[in-house]
Parts: structure tokens; sequence; C-alpha cells
């Protein structure tokens, strides 16, 4: 049973390159986002079917933009171009933006960057968006990694088809940058290429010295398959940077970056890391950072010992002031289920934190930041999406059928206290079962997948997913989640009379050294029930609604049911130093077009659902 949570939590994060194909109170307001709780305003949907959809009319562009902006009341497009028309069978494929990262200049917080995974011209690739003035007006374009150096001793060069899972940030003098992974589409997916598995993959940073409107070409790469570092072919997936902008670090500018490691048979998914002292042209490589732990990490994957913590996923590098580095990621190594002789229907996995004090040369060994439970194997619930996890309305249907993970963001308000926010299916708010047997959501162990099952999934008041919340106060050693239970950790967000869904936070610090998470959510409206989406906020106990109209299922990549099988894996957010906060999410509001080639009149264009921008807000949160 173990063997095949590798193959739900780390295969699942893989498959966007390979097949693809969270009622405010407490704290005042802005003014734009002070609208009654729980209602949804110009809603765009008039059924949650695709055939009963309105049929709007495509948008024009703008006068005032390159593209069209499509700017909202109090919401903003950041990609520009206008969404591309597509042939039968490509929905998505030249139209989608998704899985967002933010970045404010330290130096100028008018100048704010967004990345995404950018479907613009019909495959993957990395797309920035820039605003020099605070997020209200952007531009947007594609960065320039069509080829880079040879990875190959006999090429001239290195020609990649593909590229995604981005992250921005900037460093101390406000020069930008961008981390990209780029990789080859295998046969048959590609026409050209060899018959291997998989294919080439690595990871490509580029360098902006006015403020992300234009890039370095070519990257530099951090590592790539090919590379000695790594050992031989497999994937380099889910990479995420941090920069150390402090003032006061001893390592002040040195750009970090975290991944997943899969070797050539995917046996295993330790988490790796690379940093730079040269502002990317070089790096070190620290290698497997993960760790080991015997009460920690028991179950055995691959031939490692016993102990050895290397079936992780999503994680996230953070700095604290003083330079201490943090490292939070996914663990699926836990002692679970029938692989120990417990609970066969017990199916949780846990967080694990590593820690450096000298600048990612060496790092600590694991401390458990606390327990999570994955959402639910998809098709079981929805009859899509097999071999996902997803995130399943109430009552199940099959609207919401996009594959989602739970995963941790942290961050460091001073150099002891850590915050952690995870999602967990089982929380709170979840209507766990208690002692008494009272409650309906519990645990029912795994499908044939290895993914998760569970009472209570789809039922009203039953379960549903939460963001969590877990802080260390002694610089990492310990957290308050290593021994309390998701279902009683507090949550960032909050419920109404029927509880709902909450998933892909990302957590900031603000100015003053507290905290904010932004992450969708499903409390608004009816929500819960057509498999619409908004996005909230969470600060200082409150929590606001971000988005100025829920939306849609989106109907890109569709699956079976004829909505989407993909919107990315991962949201962001950032604040700048004039305590305004810059989420930014794969928005579904706008309508999608087709066309048909061998019809009379290809010029007619066909509606065909809508599909995901990259959307943002500014909120002000610190004076």
């Amino acid at each position: 049973m173990r063997r095949a949570i590798i193959v739900g939590i780390a295969v699942a994060a893989m498959v966007p390159f390979l097949m693809n194909g969270a009622t405010a109170t407490g704290f005042k307001l802005p003014k734009f986002l002070m609208q009654p709780s729980g209602t949804v305003s110009a809603d765009l949907t008039t059924n949650d079917s695709p055939a009963g959809l309105a049929n709007p009319k495509p948008i024009p562009p703008t006068k005032k933009t390159v593209g069209c902006s499509d700017k909202s009341a109090t919401n903003v497009r950041a990609n520009q171009e206008c969404t591309n028309q597509t042939a039968p069978g490509y929905a998505g494929r030249a139209q989608s933006q998704n899985e967002t990262a933010v970045a404010v200049n330290p130096k100028n917080p008018q100048n704010i960057l967004i990345s995404q995974n950018d479907y613009r011209r019909g495959d993957g690739s990395c797309g920035v968006d820039f605003s020099f003035d605070g997020g209200k007006s952007w531009g947007s374009e594609l960065a320039p990694i069509g080829f880079g150096r040879a990875i190959f001793k006999n090429g001239l060069r290195h020609y990649w088809t593909s590229g995604g899972d981005t992250s921005v940030g900037f460093d101390s003098t406000g020069e930008a940058y961008l981390m990209c992974q780029v990789f080859d589409r295998p046969f048959p997916t590609n026409d050209v290429g060899d018959n291997a598995a998989f294919g080439p993959s690595g990871f490509m940073i580029l360098r902006s010295a006015d403020g992300g409107a234009s890039w370095s070409f070519p990257g530099d790469y951090v590592v790539t398959t090919k590379g000695a570092a790594h050992g031989g072919l497999g994937l380099l997936d889910k990479e995420y940077m941090a920069i150390d902008n402090n003032p006061v670090s001893p390592y002040r500018d040195r750009i970090y970056v975290s991944w997943t490691n899969y070797p050539a048979d995917f046996s295993t998914a330790p988490i790796y890391l690379a940093y730079s002292t040269d502002f990317g042209a070089t790096w070190h490589q620290s290698g497997e950072i993960s760790g080991f732990s015997k009460d920690l990490c028991p179950v055995v994957f691959g031939s490692d010992p016993p102990g050895t913590c290397n079936n992780d996923q999503f994680s996230d590098p953070f700095v604290a002031p003083n330079g201490d580095l943090y490292v939070t990621f996914i663990n699926a190594n836990n002692c679970n289920g029938a692989n120990c002789g417990t609970d066969p229907k017990d199916n949780h996995n846990q967080i694990l934190i590593v820690k450096s004090t000298d600048g990612g040369k060496t790092f600590g060994d694991p401390v458990k930041v606390g327990d999570y439970y994955e959402l639910p194997d998809c098709f079981t619930y929805t009859g899509d999406d097999n071999g996902r996890s997803c995130v399943v309305t109430t009552p199940a249907g099959n609207t919401s059928v996009f594959r989602a993970a739970n995963y941790s963001s942290g961050v460091a308000t001073d150099n002891e206290t850590i915050e952690v926010d995870y999602a967990s299916y089982i929380n709170p708010h979840s209507n766990p079962k208690n002692d008494t047997g009272k409650g309906k959501c519990s645990a029912n162990g795994f499908a044939g997948t290895g993914l998760p099952l569970y009472k209570g999934v789809g039922d009203v008041n039953g379960c549903n997913n939460d963001i969590v919340q877990s802080v260390s106060s002694d610089g990492g050693a310990t957290f308050t989640g290593t021994t309390t239970p998701p279902s009683k950790l507090p949550s960032v967000n909050k419920e109404g009379s029927v509880l709902s869904d909450q998933w892909w936070q990302w957590t900031a610090k603000t100015p003053d050294n507290d905290v904010a998470v932004s992450f969708y959510d499903r409390q608004y409206g009816d929500d819960q029930s057509t498999g619409n989406m908004d996005i909230s906020l969470a600060y200082e106990g409150a929590v606001t609604r971000v988005t100025d109209q829920s939306m849609p299922p989106s109907n890109e990549f569709p699956g079976t049911s004829g909505y989407s099988l993909f919107m990315g894996d991962y949201t962001g957010i950032a604040i700048g130093s004039d305590g305004m906060a810059h989420p930014a999410w794969a928005d579904s509001r706008n309508p999608i077009y087709g066309f048909d080639p061998a019809s009379a009149d290809p010029r007619k264009l066909t509606f065909l659902g809508y599909g995901a921008d990259t959307y943002t807000a500014s909120i002000q949160l610190v004076a």
C-alpha cells in the first residue's frame, strides 16, 4: 500500500508537464473589500453544466493595454495577451495561465512580479508579469527559455520543448530573478525525440535589471538531469526559489533553490538543494537535504535504509532575518496503515522541516511540523481524473476534478518564530469523529491508486479541507503541530453555517513581522455545491474575500466530465515594504472559444467554457 503513495504524491506532481495534458471581523477592511459576507457578485455561470453555460462575447483588446487586460472592479488580470482561439481537442492548449508566484522589490514596493505556468504559445512555458505602479497595470511576457547552453558534449545549444514550475524573487539591490523548470516532452507526445520514458529536465535562472521588463538570455542552469550532480536520467520537479535579501544576514543575496529529485527508476523522491553566491552564475550542489530520522521516517522506499526521509514533494525554502535557512515539505515515510501493523484506515502523512545555519552547506535532522491528511481520491467520488486527488464539492459531483494536493508554506517572522501553514482534509472544521464516535468525517484507508479515502466526502458539514497553522518559538526545534493532531490545530480560515473547502494557501510576512495567508475558498454563496471558487486572505484573525466575483469551474484540459483536470499546483502572495499585500491566483472568469477548421466557415467561434488567467489584487494590511 505504501509503495503506491509515492505514485499518488510524487508522480501526480509531475503530470502537468508529462501528460497535461482559503465574514471579515476584527480589523478595518479596505473599501474595495467591504461587501456582504457570503454574497456572489456577477457570476458568469447560469448552469453547472458546460452545455448550459451562458455564451458571452469575446473580450476585445482595450485602448490602454497591449492586450486584453480585462480589469474588473477590484481584481486585475496580470497576463495581458488576449485569449487564443483553439481547434477541437486543444481546449486550454493556448489559453491557460496557472500556478502563480509573487515577489515585491524591496527597494521599490511599486515594482511587483508574478510568474506562472503559461500556455499562450500552446505548450507550457514560464510566463512573467510585471508592474511598476503597485499592481494597477501590468506588462506580460514569456521568458526566453527556448534554448540554453548545451547539456550534451557535442551540442552547441540545447532546445527545450516546455517549461513551468516558476518562482520569482528580488535580491537586496532590486535585481529580479525568475526560476523556471525546463524539460523536453518525451515520445510519443513530441514528434521529434527519443523513446526514453522521460526527456531531459533542468532548472534555469534568469535575471532582470529593469524590474522584470526584460530578462537575461540564455538563462543559467542550476542543475540538469544530464549533470553529474543529479546522477542519471530521471526528473527534477517542483523547484522553488528563496533569496536572502535581509540586510543584516551574513548570507545576504544568496539564492537558494530546493526541489524534488527523482532517480531514473522513480523509486524515491528526496529533496535536494543548491545555492549561488554569485547572483546565479554558478551553483553549489548541497545534495539531498530531506534527512534521516528513524522515528519520523520508518517506512522504506527504494534501497535506502529505514529512517531515510526520501518520499517528499512541494519543498518551500525561506530565510530568517539572521540568515538561517528553512525548507519545509510534505513526506510519506511516516508510519500509518497496514505498513506498520496499525489501523489500516489510517492514511495521514506528515509535514517536515530542515534547517541550515551555514548558508545551505549543511542541514540538521528533519523536525516534524505536524501531521496532515491529503485530499481524497478523485475518481472514487467524482468518476473523473483517475489517479489524482481533487477538491470534491458538496454534494459530490463532477464539476471539480482538477488535480490538487496539500502542501506547506512557511515564514520566519523573526529569528526564533517560525509559522508553517498547510492544508489537511481532517481538521477542526471537518467535523471529525471524536472519541465517542460522533462526527461525519473519518479516514477510511486507501484507494487502489494509493490515494486516501474518507467517510463523509460530499456530505453537508462533513469532510472538507482547511488551512491549519503550526508555530515554532524556538527556531524550528519544535512546533505546536509536532504533538497536536490537525483536528485540534487552529485554522487560518473561517467557516459559515455550511462547512467549505480551502486549499492552495501561500504565506507571507508583513513589514511589522506579522503573517498573512491567501488561499482558494468555497465559503461564499453556493461555491461549495457548484464548484465555483474564490480567493480569501487571512490576517490578524480576520478572513477577507479578495475576489470580486466567484470563478466558475474551468473547462481547460478537460476530463471525461468536460471540466478541467489541471489548474496548477500552488498560488502565491507577497507583501511590500509599504504594507500592501499582493495575492495572485489562476482565475477562471473569462470565456474561451474554439473553431473548427473542417467546417464550412472556420471563422465561426464556438464557446468552450471558461479558462484560467492570472489575476491579482492589492490590499492594504499595514499602514
